[in-house]
């Protein structure tokens, strides 16, 4: 009886990097401001006003994550800078509304970190930035110096949120929405840019269709792209935070997926292999079909197709 040879590893040798090309739209879009409880339909902050009418709008808010998603970064990081690093690496636009504390303490944390200033948009009220304050000449000013459409300035008070008018918050959200649509949508993949690893994180993952973090790790590795046991934890974290990834456990093993209604990162390209050339679509059904033949003997692959067809199970 012959031994099935594992397909992935001839398709991650396959894979050419050099013109492969990341994708950047949706674009990534970190919301951070006054509390926010979807849930609810009143005014209770801006933000709130923010989100529940973006939800409204689905083409225009896809990306959108909040600030509350990642409490618990210390579980997929050591420290505080090393997180920041990775937001910045991958969104291409962080909102900060500025109307609570917790958003002030937000402002000076990313003005700080200059990978994450670039991508700063400032929403502030009227008032406050008419306000002779260290927030005004020790950011925002230098902000505006940089790029004038880094700070917005509307009369909107959170003070007196019940005569915030839903039309001024729709301007907010067009205008954000304006300046992320003027970023590039797409970059040629760059080995030594961290966000493109950890997009192509998640690219491999999705073209093999469900994997392990010790086949992750291997995959990367014969790409070239060698992260750290503590790094790849970060990048998946992050990843599934992103709700780019899901994650669930089988037996002893945690397989990660991506869901099926979420867009490429990676226009993977790759090499012929003989004369034939292979696109994503054409590998996952090979993948799928070994996972399946290696399923009715091997206990790890049959709990791997279980999950795949419960959580993934749409035409690859």
């Amino acid at each position: 009886m012959s031994v099935q040879l594992d397909p992935r590893d001839k398709f991650s040798k396959l894979i050419d990097l050099t013109e492969s090309r990341v994708l950047l739209a949706p674009h990534i879009t970190f919301i951070c401001g006054g509390p926010v409880d979807i849930r609810v339909m009143t005014n209770h902050s801006i933000r709130n006003m923010f989100m529940n009418l973006s939800a409204k709008m689905p083409a225009k808010s896809e990306g959108f994550t909040l600030a509350e998603n990642f409490k618990d970064w210390q579980n997929g990081y050591n420290n505080l800078a090393d997180f920041e690093k990775d937001i910045a690496a991958i969104s291409s636009v962080i909102v900060v509304i500025l109307e609570s504390a917790g958003s002030l303490a937000e402002l000076g944390l990313f003005f700080a970190n200059d990978a994450l200033r670039q991508k700063m948009i400032v929403v502030v009220h009227s008032q406050h930035h008419l306000n002779e304050s260290f927030i005004k000449f020790g950011i925002l000013k230098p902000l505006e110096a940089d790029k004038e459409e880094s700070v917005l300035v509307y009369e909107i008070d959170s003070d007196n949120i019940d005569d915030v008018e839903e039309s001024e918050v729709e301007d907010i959200l067009e205008e954000v929405w304006g300046i992320s649509e003027k970023i590039d949508k797409t970059s040629l993949f760059d080995t030594s840019n961290h966000g493109h690893s950890i997009f192509l994180t998640f690219q491999i993952i999705d073209l093999f269709t469900i994997l392990t973090k010790s086949e992750i790790e291997n995959y990367l590795s014969s790409l070239g792209v060698h992260f750290t046991k503590r790094q790849l934890q970060s990048a998946l974290y992050i990843l599934t935070k992103f709700k780019l990834l899901k994650q669930e456990k089988r037996s002893s093993q945690t397989f990660y997926f991506v869901p099926p209604e979420i867009s490429d990162r990676v226009d993977l390209a790759f090499r012929k292999d003989g004369n034939r050339r292979y696109d994503s679509r054409a590998i996952k059904l090979e993948v799928l079909e070994y996972y399946r033949a290696e399923g009715t003997s091997n206990r790890s692959f049959k709990n791997r197709m279980n999950l795949w067809g419960r959580h993934v199970e749409v035409s690859p």
